[in-house]
């Protein structure tokens, strides 16, 4: 279960964003404890108590959402507002709780006063995060839920600070753009990691159709087709902010468009143009006419065979020099990694060997308690394991990643093979129809002169035996003879 929240102002705003009904399914306000009907009414008077203490933000809004695979039921989701509510410190004020529904999933929001009417004063909200995850480990626990890692009051001090994969920021960029951003980070992160250098990664990112800009604060951004900007380093997996601009140390931010430029050029830019497939074999066509007894279809069907056999080798060729090629950028890519990834370690290893004083405490305390000293080495021990199994982790991902990037392009070079193939059967049909509709149409014409000819032989025939006729004359009568 993920709680979130904060203490806030802007009561209207609030109130919108809570009833809208265009970016969820279903809305239901559960519960109002206020003499206002409406939210927004009682979002301003909660806001203007605040102001009478000089406070600034007099709402605190609190998101609670459990994990799709348990469904939760009408007492749960009022357990879990008490709860959360109790970890607070803000038992007792007033509260509205608002129920969204979409994409089949519900999520809760609860509001509530943080004005304490006795003292009128603003009950704090220090620490609340740790409040968020306490309560969030007690729910978890009574309801039988699998625990969610956090940074607070769900980790073990001994484990390294978990990162959320997205923030709430890139949550709303991809509700505006329909963009998974955990697909774009893998996107973003296979084209790095296949790139040897900056200019190499911003060449690849530009045929993609990102932009990298020069941002305000953030160093470098992208700015996708859309107009969205991201801050690069956010979008890289397993990369810091330092990582990244020792990697883009080729590339000079001042030669970079700041982000409205990127965006203005973004909106004129062409879709970029996938890679043109390589030049295919061509296969001599038949020539016209009947050839050692084949009649001309069946001349131009051995062919097409030939042709289809011809360019089916090829594109198998292709693929596999495709192949060849990601195979060795993905190696190289792996090699650069796990030498970072082996720098990381021996880093861990130097800062936790023990030196001087402290060595010299360590041997103290397993010659006075070596129960407690065992434990201690020990709990080190287990540190080491996991940040090397961090390090693995972080290996497998990366291979998965470089492996699916591999694959999909693999698979869109298919796909237009494919289409080529298709293109040069449609191609074959108009051929084999123009050919023996010229061929049968050359037989017609054939057929017209041989029958042509005849007829004018047998027309000079005629005449030679009219003329041979009138030369000779009429025969003499009998009597004359």
């Amino acid at each position: 279960m993920i709680i979130k929240g904060k203490s806030r102002g802007g009561p209207k705003q609030l109130a919108t964003h809570l009833l809208r009904a265009d970016t969820n399914e279903r809305v239901r306000v559960l519960e109002l404890q206020s003499s206002h009907s409406e939210l927004a009414d009682a979002f301003k008077e909660w806001q203007m108590i605040a102001e009478g203490t000089q406070g600034k933000r007099g709402l605190y809004h609190a998101n609670i959402d459990p994990d799709a695979r348990y469904a939760m039921t009408a007492e749960q989701w009022h357990r879990s507002v008490e709860v959360l509510e109790r970890e607070l410190g803000l038992d007792g004020q007033p509260r509205a709780v608002v129920m969204h529904e979409k994409h089949g999933r519900q999520h809760l929001h609860v509001v509530w006063q943080r004005t304490d009417i006795a003292t009128m004063t603003l009950i704090s909200d220090s620490q609340n995060y740790h409040a968020h995850e306490a309560a969030s480990r007690s729910l978890e626990d009574e309801f039988g839920h699998a625990h969610v890692p956090g940074k607070h009051a769900k980790r073990d001090p001994d484990l390294p600070l978990p990162e959320a994969e997205i923030n709430h920021a890139e949550w709303q960029q991809a509700e505006r753009t329909g963009i998974d951003p955990r697909a774009f980070k893998d996107q973003v992160t296979a084209l790095y990691q296949a790139s040897e250098s900056g200019a190499a990664f911003q060449r690849a990112l530009d045929a993609q159709g990102l932009m990298i800009a020069k941002g305000d604060r953030r160093g470098f951004v992208l700015v996708d087709p859309f107009g969205e900007v991201y801050s690069l380093s956010r979008q890289i997996r397993g990369v810091t902010a330092t990582d990244l601009r020792s990697f883009m140390a080729d590339i000079d931010p001042e030669t970079l468009p700041g982000v409205a430029a990127a965006k203005a050029l973004q909106r004129e830019r062409p879709p970029p143009e996938p890679e043109p497939l390589a030049k295919t074999p061509e296969t001599p066509l038949p020539a016209d006419g009947a050839e050692s007894g084949i009649a001309i279809d069946e001349a131009l069907r051995l062919w097409h065979r030939e042709d289809m056999d011809r360019l089916a080798e090829f594109h198998a060729s292709e693929r596999a020099r495709r192949a060849s090629m990601l195979d060795e950028r993905i190696a190289a890519r792996l090699a650069k990694s796990d030498a970072r990834r082996a720098e990381a370690l021996a880093l861990y290893d130097a800062q936790a060997e023990r030196t001087g004083w402290a060595r010299l405490a360590d041997q103290v305390i397993g010659f006075v308690a070596p129960g407690w000293a065992e434990k201690r080495q020990t709990e080190r021990d287990e540190a080491r394991a996991a940040a090397i199994k961090a390090l693995e982790t972080e290996r497998a991902q990366e291979i998965a990643r470089l492996d699916a990037a591999r694959a999909a392009e693999i698979a869109d070079l298919a796909e237009r093979q494919a289409q080529q193939a298709r293109e040069r059967e449609a191609l074959f049909d108009e051929e084999l129809v123009r050919r023996v509709r010229n061929y049968e149409e050359a037989q017609r014409l054939v057929q017209q002169l041989v029958e042509q000819e005849r007829q004018r032989e047998e027309m000079i025939r005629q005449r030679a035996r009219e003329l041979m006729q009138q030369s000779s004359g009429p025969e003499p009568p009998d009597s004359a003879r």
